[in-house]
């Protein structure tokens, strides 16, 4: 089962993250390509919409270049992706005694490795997300919200993909808001990478965890593998 939830997350991140290639194309209308004003759940509606037509247009090249995969998380997703709330917070404690200069770092290690993640899941599950964008659907639901943070959530269902619930956070900050979370099945991406840069910078060695990102030897990889489902275990 932890197999099969991992390739879910997966699943659905490549989804996500194609459809926000799409939004941002659409969004570049507006003027700074971002969605300056939409609500939460409009920028979620948004992704999830565009993202048909965007899997159908660029999927063999998706598939074929992972520097095409990579480019489009670059230019088209990670604007919706609130880097610098993730980056705080994977710090834990340590955020509060660390420099500017060290944030902006680790912030810039995570969006390349969180980028390099996406491009992964991109080609990955690029034939299962065609299948989806033919015949999936996607229903949306603001849980909470208030001036700073919404949750989302995307329920999921389709081919590969067997009525899956996504959790969606996202940070309202400069006019725009921006996911800062995804999670499905008890396993949340900002705290894998938190778990796993806690690991790397004992201590609160707020190097080592940014030496441990630029290296790629932080292995979220294997923690979206190996971690149980809600089913697999007992309280």
């Amino acid at each position: 089962m932890g197999q099969i939830r991992a390739t879910l997350l997966m699943l659905a991140a490549a989804i996500l993250a194609i459809g926000g290639a799409a939004s941002g194309v659409a969004a570049a209308s507006t003027g700074d390509g971002t969605a300056r004003g939409l609500a939460p759940e409009a920028v979620v509606e948004k992704v999830v919409t565009d993202a048909l037509q965007t899997i159908a247009e660029q999927h063999e090249r998706i598939q074929a270049d992972r520097d095409s995969a990579r480019a489009i998380f670059n230019e088209r997703i990670l604007p919706f992706v609130d880097t610098q709330v993730m980056a705080r917070f994977v710090m834990g404690p340590a955020a509060r005694q660390a420099q500017p200069g060290q944030i902006e770092r680790l912030e810039s290690a995570l969006a390349r490795r969180i980028g390099n993640l996406y491009a992964g899941a991109l080609q990955r599950y690029t034939r299962e997300a065609v299948d989806f964008a033919s015949e999936g659907e996607v229903a949306l639901r603001t849980v909470t919200q208030d001036d700073r943070r919404a949750v989302i959530a995307a329920n999921v269902r389709g081919p590969h993909v067997d009525d899956m619930t996504l959790r969606i956070q996202l940070y309202h900050r400069d006019d725009r808001w921006r996911v800062f979370d995804i999670e499905t099945s008890g396993v949340s991406i900002l705290l894998v990478f938190r778990d796993a840069l806690q690991s790397a910078g004992r201590n609160g060695d707020v190097d080592a965890m940014i030496a441990a990102l630029e290296d790629g030897a932080v292995d979220v990889d294997s923690a979206w593998q190996s971690g149980s489902d809600p089913a697999d275990t007992t309280d």
